[in-house]
């Protein structure tokens, strides 16, 4: 079995994009070190996104959703957050689980939060995700949007970026194997963080990306 190992890049194109873009990356490389026209799988880097478990608020009282509790405009920088119930009393502190910076869905529109200001200390009253900039939101190729809040949500949905842990080629199957790893953190209810994880999770995924999709890749300088 033929396998290089210790792949530090692949270059594939862009969605609507040719070989001929990719061409015009590597031709201007050395001036534009990033373009829009390709896309790269990097070792370190993320790749893969998948859906966490704090979106379902499991605590003393009851099983709860994480829900938007008012409307955001595409701007917005923080994010008041709620829940309802599935089963028995809503917790009163959503947000007491997450981890103290992530990234969430809500809608179409991915948002990356910095912190979590607690309902204690907010001007609304409630559980708000925190984010630094506008930047944040509409990130990883969605848009940022206005989104209205009802009484049953839309359900922010916490999402898990994979980390590419390590890039082969095997060449007998025509396949790039990519392998990614989640970490999903979830904290007791009220903690906010404050004191360790009570449970850590890591799950491992393979992504195989076939051959004649990736343009060209790099290895490891000195490594073979």
């Amino acid at each position: 079995m033929a396998i290089i190992k210790n792949i530090s890049k692949l270059v594939v194109p862009a969605y609507n994009k040719g070989p001929k873009d990719v061409i015009d990356y590597i031709n201007a490389q050395a001036w534009i070190p990033t373009s829009s026209d390709v896309g790269l799988i990097e070792y370190p880097g993320n790749f893969g996104s998948y859906v966490g478990a704090n979106e379902i608020v499991v605590g003393a009282v009851g099983v709860s959703q994480v829900i938007l509790q008012v409307t955001i405009n595409a701007t917005a920088l923080v994010i008041p957050a709620t829940t309802v119930t599935v089963s028995g009393t809503p917790t009163l502190f959503p947000l007491s689980f997450w981890p103290p910076s992530g990234y969430i869905r809500i809608d179409d529109e991915i948002i990356n939060y910095t912190s979590i200001n607690p309902r204690s200390t907010s001007v609304s009253g409630y559980d708000e995700f925190q984010l630094s900039a506008v930047t944040d939101r509409g990130i990883l190729g969605s848009t940022a949007a206005t989104h209205t809040a009802t009484v049953s949500g839309p359900v922010l949905v916490e999402i898990l970026l994979g980390v590419v842990r390590n890039i082969e080629y095997n060449k007998d199957q025509g396949v790039f194997n990519v392998w990614t790893r989640t970490t999903q953190d979830i904290y007791d209810e009220q903690s906010y963080a404050a004191d360790p994880p009570i449970s850590t999770t890591h799950e491992t995924y393979l992504i195989p990306c076939p051959e004649d999709v990736v343009t060209f890749f790099e290895t490891t300088p000195g490594v073979n």
